[in-house]
């Protein structure tokens, strides 16, 4: 028997009706259904995200295997997710969006074979940032355990294989329940939106089974919920759009791979501007409080800050900007918060962030002024031990431009984990009110002079002494812990002068070792 062959304009037009297909994504009706829940589509949110007329679409034709329960009849749109690369704002990118009007973009095998293709054969070969858009119903239950190891397994190993090798940034944008959950918090950085995005494990259902109650997945998961308890959102947002363009923003920080140069940027904001108004923010006297934030917008290119987790362990303040167009991370304490006291929940945050800077070679400036950890038993059984070390471990163990600037108070972990020269700071500023002791003088003098032991005359004596000699800069100054003590308008100056020595930085050799063994 012969086959007959088709004409060109028969194949080209039965494949412009097949990609017609699978760009109508779910349908005519469950797109509308999804625009007026507020929602964009998987592909309107790739086409938002990338420069016009960039996106390279792979595996579009890819179709599942599954024939049981009917799926031998069912077709879905490009395997409820739309895979490729493009440019956004000049800058090559692979991007993967889940499409919630295909069978709620559940995760499949075939589903996970493009996501993970995306990644390590795209991506990872590229060495460029991978940005998951992710709005799924979790697993497709009709392929059973296949599409959990086929599925989840290949997503998940792909994204972990290739952290600390190139920038992943999740975008939430509807649910992502069960394994689904686990692939966000996989990555580097993750913005949740409003209202339509959650993260969680266990469902609803689920939780009403096994331990008879009634919640919803909002109340487990929602932006609110991993923003401001877990800590685990980067960053909260109110719509698709502005997720976006928040994704763009944080890229312009970030270079494409480990071994790619930083975006420097030209800047206006002269390196050599005096930082007058710091003398206005911070008072002299050191028992008044100050904004941590308005010192920072004060000394960074423009004023320009881009913070994570602002609603999580708000002693802790951490983010990027720019001095003299070089991207740098700040970590910095919070005085009108808790007093800028370290916590358990704010050294975990320092960590990660410190260990995702060591990842891509972005320098750490360090804004100092805390009192040491937060004593107490809730501190102590909320793990600060553990916590504090990861702080300790993170910023030791990078290899990256670490400076300092003390502002007032350095105490004890504090100076540790933020200052010290001997725990990895390659230089360390402070400021005239600056003070690092491991104790008050009052603490001090208590157990060295206890009052049932020791006369007033003698305890008050003793204390005067402490505040003269110890409680001061040029104590510290004078053992040569720190570089030097700068008048505070100088503070962006003598930063911009730190990195362009600093960021040629060499890594001394390390002890031999597979990798070291951080708290986790």
């Amino acid at each position: 028997m012969v086959v007959e062959r088709l004409t060109w304009d028969e194949m080209l037009l039965d494949l412009e009706q097949h990609k017609k297909k699978i760009l109508s994504q779910g349908g005519p009706k469950a797109v509308e259904r999804h625009h007026k829940k507020g929602l964009l589509t998987a592909r309107e949110r790739i086409g938002k995200f990338l420069d016009p007329g960039t996106f390279v679409e792979i595996y579009p034709f890819i179709r599942h295997r599954q024939t049981d329960f009917g799926m031998d009849k069912k077709e879905i749109a490009a395997e409820g997710v739309v895979v490729g690369f493009g440019e956004t704002n000049g800058r090559t990118v692979c991007v993967w969006s889940q499409d919630f009007t295909s069978t709620g973009g559940t995760m499949a095998e075939m589903h996970g074979f493009k996501v993970q293709e995306l990644i390590q054969r795209y991506a990872l070969q590229m060495r460029v940032p991978q940005i998951g858009i992710q709005d799924s119903g979790g697993i497709r239950l009709q392929e059973a355990v296949e599409a959990g190891e086929m599925g989840y397994g290949r997503s998940m190993s792909a994204i972990i294989k290739a952290s600390g090798s190139i920038p992943q940034i999740s975008l939430i944008m509807g649910p992502c329940g069960g394994g689904q959950g686990y692939l966000p918090a996989l990555t580097d950085i993750i913005i949740m939106v409003k209202g339509t995005s959650q993260m969680y494990i266990g469902g609803p259902a689920s939780i009403k089974t096994a331990l008879g109650y009634d919640t919803t997945i909002e109340e487990l998961g929602g932006s609110k919920v991993h923003s401001e308890v877990t800590g685990v959102a980067d960053i909260e947002v109110d719509n698709d759009g502005e997720a976006l363009e928040v994704c763009k923003n944080i890229l312009s920080y970030l270079p494409s791979s480990y071994e790619s140069p930083l975006p420097v940027l030209d800047t206006t904001d002269s390196p050599d501007r005096k930082c007058n108004r710091l003398l206005e923010i911070v008072p002299a006297r050191p028992t008044k409080s100050y904004d941590m934030y308005k010192v920072i917008k004060e000394i960074v290119d423009n004023g320009e800050f881009l913070e994570l987790k602002n609603k999580y362990a708000k002693n802790a303040i951490i983010g990027f900007a720019r001095f003299n167009g070089i991207p740098v991370g700040i970590q910095a304490n919070q005085p009108i918060f808790m007093g800028g006291t370290l916590d358990f929940k704010s050294a975990a945050k320092f960590a990660r962030f410190i260990r995702f800077c060591d990842c891509f070679n972005i320098p750490l400036i360090s804004l100092v002024d805390n009192p040491a950890y937060m004593p107490g038993v809730e501190q102590e059984h909320g793990g600060v031990v553990k916590e504090g070390s990861k702080h300790l471990h993170a910023f030791n163990e990078a290899t990256i431009p670490k400076i300092s600037v003390v502002i007032r108070k350095a105490f004890a972990g504090g100076w540790a984990t933020m200052a010290s020269k001997q725990m990895g700071a390659d230089i360390v500023f402070v400021w005239p009110t600056a003070v690092s002791v491991a104790l008050t003088p009052e603490a001090v003098v208590n157990v060295i002079y206890p009052p049932n032991k020791y006369g007033e005359d003698v305890r008050k004596e003793a204390v005067e002494m402490y505040y003269e000699k110890y409680y001061t800069p040029f104590f510290v100054a004078g053992r040569g812990y720190v570089e030097d003590i700068i008048n505070p308008e100088d503070t962006r100056m003598k930063i911009i002068q730190a990195l362009k020595l600093w960021m040629g930085k060499k890594a001394l050799p390390q002890a031999p070792k597979k990798h070291s063994n951080i708290y986790l």
